[in-house]
């Protein structure tokens, strides 16, 4: 992962906050390669004041982690996979569909934003975890990210299914939750079904996403309901 490490410089901060743009705290607009830049001495206060809405910027333990600019193939990944949950979600019902820069606050320090992330429908217990889903697609920067850090935070509160998303190499590494606290079976797809254990009915053939340019969504969801008539749930 090629990392960038700074150390917000001290800015005296105005009485008047519409004069300090949020550039000024979380910029990365001098990089144009494929970097993580990372803002160390930060609190959580800061990122929910100071975090840019248009780009993902996440918070970890007092530390901003912001990623290169998506790519074209990652959004059009994001975007394929997102139909198809919200199409689901529609017919056969599930939880909200969002993806980043929407934050998944998980705890006062931990506020990632996955690239998609299903939650709880909002009638479900207060017991259900804070996502039934998230997937993250890896980038060369963000690799080491999302298979580390992100990926133990994911398992540590409990998220039922974990997708990572590796199109370079062509593997789906899906993590589905078997036991109580971090207790996860690991499966490496290259190809096959995967399915979203929190999301009944719900899967997707692995080997759509290499496809290039990427399949029909309608046709896809037409696959995963198995031919079934489409209706509104209730």
């Amino acid at each position: 992962m090629s990392t960038v490490i700074k150390q917000q410089p001290e800015i005296e901060t105005p009485q008047d906050d519409s004069i300090v743009p949020a550039e000024q705290w979380y910029d990365r607009s001098s990089l144009h390669g494929d970097y993580m830049v990372m803002i160390a001495g930060q609190t959580a206060e800061d990122f929910e004041r100071y975090a840019p809405e248009g780009r993902i910027c996440e918070y970890f333990d007092g530390i901003i982690y912001m990623p290169s600019p998506a790519t074209d193939r990652h959004q059009e990944q994001t975007n394929f996979l997102t139909h198809l949950l919200i199409s689901f979600g529609s017919t056969r019902g599930s939880g909200r569909i969002l993806t980043g820069p929407a934050v998944l606050r998980l705890t006062s320090e931990w506020k990632p934003e996955p690239d998609i992330f299903v939650r709880p429908p909002a009638d479900a217990a207060a017991s259900q975890p804070p996502a039934l889903l998230v997937v993250e697609l890896l980038s060369k920067s963000t690799r080491q990210h999302d298979l580390g850090l992100k990926l133990a935070v994911y398992r540590e509160v409990g998220i039922p299914d974990i997708w990572m998303i590796d199109d370079l190499h062509h593997v789906l590494h899906a993590y589905t939750k078997i036991g109580p606290r971090d207790q996860y079976e690991h499966q490496t797809l290259t190809e096959g079904r995967v399915s979203a254990s929190a999301i009944p009915g719900f899967w997707i053939d692995v080997a759509w996403l290499w496809e290039d340019p990427l399949p029909s969504p309608l046709l896809c969801f037409d696959k995963i309901l198995g031919g079934a008539p489409r209706h509104q749930p209730g």
